[in-house]
Protein backbone atom coordinates (compact mmCIF):
# COMPACT_ATOMS: atom_id res chain seq x y z
CA UNK A 1 0.00 0.00 0.00
CA UNK A 2 2.62 2.39 1.24
CA UNK A 3 4.69 1.78 -2.76
CA UNK A 4 1.12 2.38 -4.11
CA UNK A 5 0.60 5.50 -2.29
CA UNK A 6 4.12 6.95 -3.99
CA UNK A 7 3.47 5.82 -7.05
CA UNK A 8 0.06 7.88 -7.39
CA UNK A 9 1.68 10.33 -5.34
CA UNK A 10 4.73 11.05 -7.95
CA UNK A 11 2.07 10.03 -10.80
CA UNK A 12 0.03 13.67 -9.11
CA UNK A 13 3.17 15.08 -9.15
CA UNK A 14 4.42 14.71 -12.64
CA UNK A 15 0.58 15.64 -13.71
CA UNK A 16 2.08 19.25 -12.62
CA UNK A 17 4.69 19.10 -14.63
CA UNK A 18 4.86 21.52 -18.30
CA UNK A 19 5.27 19.22 -21.24
CA UNK A 20 6.47 19.64 -24.51
CA UNK A 21 4.09 19.02 -27.08
CA UNK A 22 4.79 22.08 -28.72
CA UNK A 23 8.72 21.09 -29.48
CA UNK A 24 10.14 22.22 -32.34
CA UNK A 25 13.71 20.59 -33.88
CA UNK A 26 16.08 22.82 -34.71
CA UNK A 27 16.18 21.59 -38.15
CA UNK A 28 12.40 22.13 -38.09
CA UNK A 29 12.52 25.93 -37.48
CA UNK A 30 13.59 28.89 -39.02
CA UNK A 31 15.42 31.18 -36.38
CA UNK A 32 14.86 34.67 -37.37
CA UNK A 33 17.79 36.35 -36.03
CA UNK A 34 17.46 39.57 -38.19
CA UNK A 35 14.34 41.51 -39.50
CA UNK A 36 14.00 44.15 -41.54
CA UNK A 37 11.56 46.84 -42.75
CA UNK A 38 12.19 49.19 -46.18
CA UNK A 39 10.32 51.18 -47.97
CA UNK A 40 9.86 51.61 -52.12
CA UNK A 41 9.56 54.13 -54.11
CA UNK A 42 5.77 53.22 -54.87
CA UNK A 43 5.03 53.52 -50.74
CA UNK A 44 5.63 49.19 -50.54
CA UNK A 45 6.43 47.33 -47.70
CA UNK A 46 9.52 45.39 -48.20
CA UNK A 47 10.18 42.56 -45.22
CA UNK A 48 13.64 40.84 -44.67
CA UNK A 49 14.45 38.66 -42.49
CA UNK A 50 18.05 36.60 -41.78
CA UNK A 51 18.17 33.14 -40.10
CA UNK A 52 21.06 30.29 -39.61
CA UNK A 53 21.01 27.16 -41.77
CA UNK A 54 21.27 24.11 -39.52
CA UNK A 55 22.51 21.62 -41.87
CA UNK A 56 25.24 19.55 -42.92
CA UNK A 57 24.68 19.83 -46.46
CA UNK A 58 24.09 23.08 -46.64
CA UNK A 59 27.48 25.29 -47.85
CA UNK A 60 25.43 28.58 -46.90
CA UNK A 61 25.02 28.83 -43.15
CA UNK A 62 22.38 31.77 -43.12
CA UNK A 63 19.54 32.16 -45.40
CA UNK A 64 18.02 35.51 -45.92
CA UNK A 65 14.61 36.44 -47.98
CA UNK A 66 12.73 39.60 -48.44
CA UNK A 67 8.83 39.68 -49.23
CA UNK A 68 6.68 42.63 -50.07
CA UNK A 69 3.19 42.40 -47.68
CA UNK A 70 1.18 44.80 -46.02
CA UNK A 71 2.22 44.00 -42.26
CA UNK A 72 4.80 41.47 -40.30
CA UNK A 73 2.03 38.72 -39.75
CA UNK A 74 1.35 39.13 -44.13
CA UNK A 75 5.21 38.60 -44.32
CA UNK A 76 5.85 36.10 -42.18
CA UNK A 77 2.67 33.93 -43.94
CA UNK A 78 4.90 34.36 -47.58
CA UNK A 79 7.63 33.12 -45.72
CA UNK A 80 6.55 30.11 -45.04
CA UNK A 81 6.33 29.66 -48.41
CA UNK A 82 9.93 29.56 -49.04
CA UNK A 83 11.78 28.75 -46.22
CA UNK A 84 12.45 25.59 -44.83
CA UNK A 85 11.34 25.73 -41.71
CA UNK A 86 8.72 27.31 -39.31
CA UNK A 87 9.37 30.93 -38.57
CA UNK A 88 10.03 31.71 -35.32
CA UNK A 89 10.36 35.69 -33.93
CA UNK A 90 11.61 34.97 -30.35
CA UNK A 91 15.29 35.20 -31.08
CA UNK A 92 15.17 38.15 -33.44
CA UNK A 93 18.19 40.32 -32.07
CA UNK A 94 18.23 43.25 -34.58
CA UNK A 95 15.34 45.36 -36.03
CA UNK A 96 16.53 47.23 -39.23
CA UNK A 97 14.69 49.98 -39.98
CA UNK A 98 14.92 51.59 -44.10
CA UNK A 99 15.85 55.53 -44.23
CA UNK A 100 13.03 55.78 -46.34
CA UNK A 101 10.89 54.26 -44.13
CA UNK A 102 11.52 56.59 -41.03
CA UNK A 103 10.84 59.03 -43.70
CA UNK A 104 7.23 58.14 -44.10
CA UNK A 105 4.69 59.12 -40.79
CA UNK A 106 2.93 56.43 -40.50
CA UNK A 107 5.47 53.67 -40.30
CA UNK A 108 5.17 52.98 -35.99
CA UNK A 109 2.39 51.25 -37.00
CA UNK A 110 4.11 48.81 -38.17
CA UNK A 111 5.58 47.41 -35.09
CA UNK A 112 2.31 46.65 -33.74
CA UNK A 113 2.52 42.36 -33.48
CA UNK A 114 6.19 42.97 -31.91
CA UNK A 115 4.32 44.88 -28.65
CA UNK A 116 1.52 42.34 -28.95
CA UNK A 117 2.45 39.36 -29.67
CA UNK A 118 4.26 38.21 -26.36
CA UNK A 119 6.13 35.51 -28.40
CA UNK A 120 8.51 38.55 -29.99
CA UNK A 121 11.13 39.40 -27.91
CA UNK A 122 11.71 43.17 -26.80
CA UNK A 123 15.11 43.21 -26.33
CA UNK A 124 15.97 43.48 -29.90
CA UNK A 125 18.40 46.25 -30.96
CA UNK A 126 16.92 48.48 -33.26
CA UNK A 127 18.74 50.52 -36.17
CA UNK A 128 18.50 52.74 -38.68
CA UNK A 129 20.06 51.83 -42.25
CA UNK A 130 21.35 54.30 -44.84
CA UNK A 131 20.33 52.56 -47.54
CA UNK A 132 18.57 49.82 -49.24
CA UNK A 133 18.00 47.39 -46.79
CA UNK A 134 18.43 44.58 -49.09
CA UNK A 135 22.29 45.37 -49.81
CA UNK A 136 22.83 44.90 -45.92
CA UNK A 137 20.85 41.63 -45.97
CA UNK A 138 22.75 40.30 -48.62
CA UNK A 139 25.91 41.40 -47.59
CA UNK A 140 28.20 38.43 -46.53
CA UNK A 141 32.02 39.32 -45.77
CA UNK A 142 34.25 35.93 -45.89
CA UNK A 143 35.63 37.68 -42.45
CA UNK A 144 32.48 38.08 -40.48
CA UNK A 145 30.26 36.09 -38.25
CA UNK A 146 27.05 35.61 -39.58
CA UNK A 147 25.16 39.13 -40.21
CA UNK A 148 22.83 38.85 -37.06
CA UNK A 149 25.75 38.53 -34.75
CA UNK A 150 28.10 40.83 -36.37
CA UNK A 151 25.46 43.66 -36.01
CA UNK A 152 24.59 42.78 -32.75
CA UNK A 153 28.44 42.50 -31.31
CA UNK A 154 29.14 46.10 -33.34
CA UNK A 155 26.46 48.03 -31.71
CA UNK A 156 27.45 46.70 -28.21
CA UNK A 157 30.98 47.35 -28.87
CA UNK A 158 30.48 51.26 -30.38
CA UNK A 159 27.57 51.61 -26.85
CA UNK A 160 30.52 51.16 -24.64
CA UNK A 161 32.53 53.27 -26.48
CA UNK A 162 29.50 55.96 -26.48
CA UNK A 163 29.62 55.72 -29.56
CA UNK A 164 26.23 55.35 -30.44
CA UNK A 165 22.96 54.36 -28.32
CA UNK A 166 21.70 50.96 -27.48
CA UNK A 167 18.32 51.48 -28.00
CA UNK A 168 15.85 47.96 -27.75
CA UNK A 169 12.72 47.23 -28.66
CA UNK A 170 11.12 47.79 -25.29
CA UNK A 171 13.06 51.18 -24.93
CA UNK A 172 11.77 52.25 -28.35
CA UNK A 173 8.26 51.70 -27.05
CA UNK A 174 8.86 54.23 -24.04
CA UNK A 175 10.84 57.07 -25.93
CA UNK A 176 7.67 57.12 -28.56
CA UNK A 177 4.88 57.42 -25.54
CA UNK A 178 7.41 59.45 -23.27
CA UNK A 179 6.57 63.16 -24.24
CA UNK A 180 9.61 64.59 -22.80
CA UNK A 181 12.23 63.02 -24.75
CA UNK A 182 12.74 62.56 -28.90
CA UNK A 183 13.57 58.77 -29.75
CA UNK A 184 17.41 58.01 -30.50
CA UNK A 185 18.16 55.27 -32.04
CA UNK A 186 21.73 53.34 -34.04
CA UNK A 187 22.62 55.08 -37.12
CA UNK A 188 24.48 52.19 -39.36
CA UNK A 189 25.48 52.38 -43.09
CA UNK A 190 27.50 50.22 -45.26
CA UNK A 191 30.37 51.19 -48.20
CA UNK A 192 32.78 48.53 -48.64
CA UNK A 193 32.38 47.38 -44.51
CA UNK A 194 29.42 47.97 -42.16
CA UNK A 195 30.06 51.18 -40.15
CA UNK A 196 28.39 53.21 -37.31
CA UNK A 197 27.55 56.30 -38.21
CA UNK A 198 26.11 57.25 -34.98
CA UNK A 199 22.56 58.00 -33.57
CA UNK A 200 19.71 58.89 -35.19
CA UNK A 201 17.44 61.45 -34.24
CA UNK A 202 13.56 60.64 -34.47
CA UNK A 203 10.29 63.19 -34.23
CA UNK A 204 7.51 62.36 -31.47
CA UNK A 205 5.82 60.44 -34.91
CA UNK A 206 8.86 58.33 -35.29
CA UNK A 207 10.30 60.26 -38.67
CA UNK A 208 13.71 60.82 -39.32
CA UNK A 209 14.95 64.04 -38.40
CA UNK A 210 18.85 64.07 -37.73
CA UNK A 211 21.95 62.37 -37.55
CA UNK A 212 24.60 62.93 -34.17
CA UNK A 213 28.12 62.25 -34.68
CA UNK A 214 29.99 59.76 -32.78
CA UNK A 215 31.38 62.93 -30.65
CA UNK A 216 27.93 64.61 -30.60
CA UNK A 217 26.99 60.67 -29.20
CA UNK A 218 29.70 61.07 -26.16
CA UNK A 219 28.52 64.34 -25.49
CA UNK A 220 24.43 62.85 -25.09
CA UNK A 221 25.19 59.71 -23.72
CA UNK A 222 27.51 61.62 -21.23
CA UNK A 223 24.01 63.74 -20.05
CA UNK A 224 21.99 61.03 -20.10
CA UNK A 225 23.94 58.42 -18.25
CA UNK A 226 27.18 59.58 -16.88
CA UNK A 227 30.24 57.66 -16.28
CA UNK A 228 28.62 54.49 -18.17
CA UNK A 229 31.15 52.64 -20.59
CA UNK A 230 34.21 54.25 -21.48
CA UNK A 231 33.89 57.88 -21.81
CA UNK A 232 36.80 59.39 -23.86
CA UNK A 233 36.19 63.29 -25.39
CA UNK A 234 38.35 65.27 -27.36
CA UNK A 235 38.30 69.10 -27.62
CA UNK A 236 39.60 71.50 -29.97
CA UNK A 237 42.20 73.96 -28.26
CA UNK A 238 42.54 77.44 -30.12
CA UNK A 239 45.77 78.36 -31.38
CA UNK A 240 47.61 80.41 -34.16
CA UNK A 241 47.43 79.10 -37.29
CA UNK A 242 45.83 75.89 -36.10
CA UNK A 243 44.05 75.07 -39.80
CA UNK A 244 47.35 75.33 -41.34
CA UNK A 245 49.08 72.82 -39.34
CA UNK A 246 48.92 69.12 -40.18
CA UNK A 247 48.78 68.32 -36.31
CA UNK A 248 45.96 70.32 -34.56
CA UNK A 249 45.88 71.43 -30.78
CA UNK A 250 43.92 68.53 -29.37
CA UNK A 251 43.66 66.95 -26.05
CA UNK A 252 41.86 63.88 -24.84
CA UNK A 253 40.14 63.24 -21.23
CA UNK A 254 39.12 59.89 -20.15
CA UNK A 255 36.44 60.95 -17.76
CA UNK A 256 36.46 58.61 -14.45
CA UNK A 257 33.83 60.73 -12.58
CA UNK A 258 30.89 62.09 -14.21
CA UNK A 259 27.78 63.66 -12.36
CA UNK A 260 25.45 66.41 -13.24
CA UNK A 261 22.96 68.72 -11.64
CA UNK A 262 20.17 70.46 -13.44
CA UNK A 263 18.09 73.46 -12.32
CA UNK A 264 14.81 74.18 -14.03
CA UNK A 265 13.00 77.24 -14.05
CA UNK A 266 10.38 78.65 -16.33
CA UNK A 267 10.98 82.51 -16.85
CA UNK A 268 10.14 85.37 -19.34
CA UNK A 269 7.19 83.03 -21.12
CA UNK A 270 9.74 79.86 -21.88
CA UNK A 271 11.90 77.27 -19.98
CA UNK A 272 15.44 77.50 -18.68
CA UNK A 273 17.73 74.94 -18.10
CA UNK A 274 21.11 75.13 -16.02
CA UNK A 275 23.09 71.84 -16.36
CA UNK A 276 26.08 71.93 -13.81
CA UNK A 277 28.14 69.05 -15.24
CA UNK A 278 31.64 67.80 -13.03
CA UNK A 279 33.72 65.50 -14.45
CA UNK A 280 37.07 64.01 -13.14
CA UNK A 281 39.43 62.15 -15.05
CA UNK A 282 42.76 62.28 -16.40
CA UNK A 283 44.58 62.86 -20.33
CA UNK A 284 44.82 60.22 -22.24
CA UNK A 285 46.70 62.38 -25.21
CA UNK A 286 47.89 65.90 -25.56
CA UNK A 287 49.08 66.87 -29.43
CA UNK A 288 51.28 70.58 -28.09
CA UNK A 289 53.50 71.30 -25.13
CA UNK A 290 51.90 72.67 -22.14
CA UNK A 291 53.25 72.35 -18.35
CA UNK A 292 50.96 70.26 -16.61
CA UNK A 293 52.90 70.98 -13.34
CA UNK A 294 52.41 74.59 -12.99
CA UNK A 295 49.50 75.04 -15.09
CA UNK A 296 47.46 72.55 -15.14
CA UNK A 297 44.67 75.12 -13.72
CA UNK A 298 44.92 76.74 -16.65
CA UNK A 299 44.36 73.18 -18.52
CA UNK A 300 41.09 72.91 -16.64
CA UNK A 301 39.87 76.09 -17.84
CA UNK A 302 40.98 75.69 -20.93
CA UNK A 303 39.04 72.33 -21.70
CA UNK A 304 36.29 73.24 -19.99
CA UNK A 305 35.66 76.68 -22.14
CA UNK A 306 36.10 74.03 -25.04
CA UNK A 307 33.33 71.19 -23.70
CA UNK A 308 31.08 74.13 -22.99
CA UNK A 309 30.92 75.65 -26.57
CA UNK A 310 30.86 71.30 -27.66
CA UNK A 311 27.75 71.03 -25.63
CA UNK A 312 26.13 74.82 -27.03
CA UNK A 313 26.68 73.78 -30.42
CA UNK A 314 25.13 70.29 -30.08
CA UNK A 315 21.64 71.97 -28.10
CA UNK A 316 21.46 74.35 -30.82
CA UNK A 317 21.41 71.94 -33.14
CA UNK A 318 18.57 69.82 -31.59
CA UNK A 319 16.80 73.20 -30.99
CA UNK A 320 16.79 73.99 -34.65
CA UNK A 321 15.43 71.07 -35.74
CA UNK A 322 13.20 71.16 -32.62
CA UNK A 323 14.43 67.60 -31.39
CA UNK A 324 14.90 66.81 -27.81
CA UNK A 325 16.92 63.88 -27.31
CA UNK A 326 18.29 64.95 -23.97
CA UNK A 327 15.12 64.82 -22.09
CA UNK A 328 14.85 68.20 -21.20
CA UNK A 329 11.23 67.51 -21.09
CA UNK A 330 11.37 64.95 -18.12
CA UNK A 331 13.17 68.22 -16.03
CA UNK A 332 10.45 70.49 -16.90
CA UNK A 333 7.36 68.05 -16.08
CA UNK A 334 9.49 67.56 -12.49
CA UNK A 335 9.85 70.98 -11.67
CA UNK A 336 7.67 72.94 -13.79
CA UNK A 337 4.82 70.92 -13.73
CA UNK A 338 1.85 73.95 -14.91
CA UNK A 339 3.85 75.15 -17.44
CA UNK A 340 4.84 71.84 -18.81
CA UNK A 341 0.75 71.31 -18.75
CA UNK A 342 0.58 73.77 -21.62
CA UNK A 343 2.85 72.29 -23.82
CA UNK A 344 3.14 68.92 -23.28
CA UNK A 345 1.69 67.69 -26.50
CA UNK A 346 4.37 70.02 -28.54
CA UNK A 347 7.26 69.71 -26.41
CA UNK A 348 9.82 69.74 -29.04
CA UNK A 349 9.01 72.87 -30.19
CA UNK A 350 8.52 74.56 -27.06
CA UNK A 351 12.28 72.98 -26.35
CA UNK A 352 13.03 75.14 -29.54
CA UNK A 353 12.17 78.23 -27.66
CA UNK A 354 13.67 77.36 -24.37
CA UNK A 355 17.06 78.74 -22.55
CA UNK A 356 20.00 76.01 -22.36
CA UNK A 357 23.55 76.70 -20.15
CA UNK A 358 25.70 74.50 -19.54
CA UNK A 359 28.52 74.63 -16.93
CA UNK A 360 31.35 72.15 -17.41
CA UNK A 361 33.72 71.60 -14.59
CA UNK A 362 36.96 70.05 -15.48
CA UNK A 363 38.95 68.07 -12.55
CA UNK A 364 42.42 66.84 -14.39
CA UNK A 365 43.40 63.92 -11.91
CA UNK A 366 46.10 62.61 -14.07
CA UNK A 367 48.51 63.75 -16.67
CA UNK A 368 49.69 59.94 -17.73
CA UNK A 369 53.09 57.74 -17.83
CA UNK A 370 54.89 60.68 -19.20
CA UNK A 371 54.79 64.35 -19.12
Amino acid sequence: MRKAKKLLLILALLCFLSGCMDRIDLEDATITLLAGVDLTEKNELLFYLSSPVFSKEAKKKSEEYGVRAESFRQARARMDQMVTGLTLSGKIQVVVLGKRLLEHPDWFKILDVIFRDARFTVNARMIAFDGQISDLFHFQPPDKPRLALHLTKLIDTANQRNLTVRTRVQDFHRQMFEKGINPTITAVGKDKVIKILGTAVLSKKGTYVELLQSQETMLLQMFLHGKEGEVTFTVPLPAPNDNKKMIKHRVSLMAKEVSKKVKTTYEDGKFHFEVKLKLGGGISERLFPFDMEKDYKDMEQIVSTELRKEFEKLVAKCQQNEVDPFGFGLYARAYAYQEWKKVQDNWPKAFAQAEVKFVPEISIKGNGVIR
